[in-house]
């Protein structure tokens, strides 16, 4: 049921998203003048890869360098990112199936293995799809790479607890974060 959900989503928000992406894009190309879209190895369901998609907010040498600061961030690649217009393309990776809408969002793979050195615990939460949102980001929408132990007890209790209402009760945080640009 989830997958269809998470499908029927999709569709549904595509009036909404597609115009959203459009200005995304054209914001990012205004930018940047680099390709728009970029894509990064990311940690999945069962530990496996895939590529996960998003619209660029940061020259491409600064991504290849591992250097994200939000010094280095345009005020057009800020807008991007705390409206969250950048990652629409993960809706791509929904219809795909390698993601969700809602679960712990997937981490490079050098940041899962170094997670892992402190927490062998890490890898549970590989047990399920990640996702574009999830319980960790409504309760922790300004963590930081050094507060990824908290996020993954949210991540946990996700799992865990899973539901209906969790997942809708993570749907409306979730806007009202963007609404507010109160994410990171």
């Amino acid at each position: 049921m989830k997958r269809v959900f998470d499908i029927f989503f999709v569709i549904t928000t595509l009036p909404i998203s597609l115009p959203l992406f459009l200005v995304g894009c054209l914001l990012s190309r205004f930018n940047l003048n680099e390709p728009i879209i970029y894509s990064q190895i990311r940690v999945g369901q069962d530990g496996s890869f895939f590529l996960i998609y998003k619209i660029r907010t940061i020259s491409n040498n600064l991504e290849k360098n591992q250097t994200n600061s939000s010094a280095e961030i345009s005020t057009l690649g800020s807008f991007l990112r705390l409206s969250k217009i950048d990652e629409l393309p993960q809706l791509f990776n929904v219809l795909k199936g390698n993601m969700s809408i809602i679960g712990p969002r997937p981490e490079q793979p050098h940041y899962v293995e170094e997670y892992l050195k402190l927490n062998p615990s890490f890898n549970l939460r590989h047990v399920i799809k990640p996702g574009i949102t999830g319980w960790s980001q409504v309760n922790m929408p300004k963590a930081t790479p050094k507060d990824n132990l908290k996020k993954l007890e949210y991540d946990l209790y996700y799992i865990k607890q899973y539901s209906w209402k969790l997942d809708f009760i993570i749907l409306i945080k979730t806007v009202k974060i963007i609404l507010t640009f109160n994410g990171n």
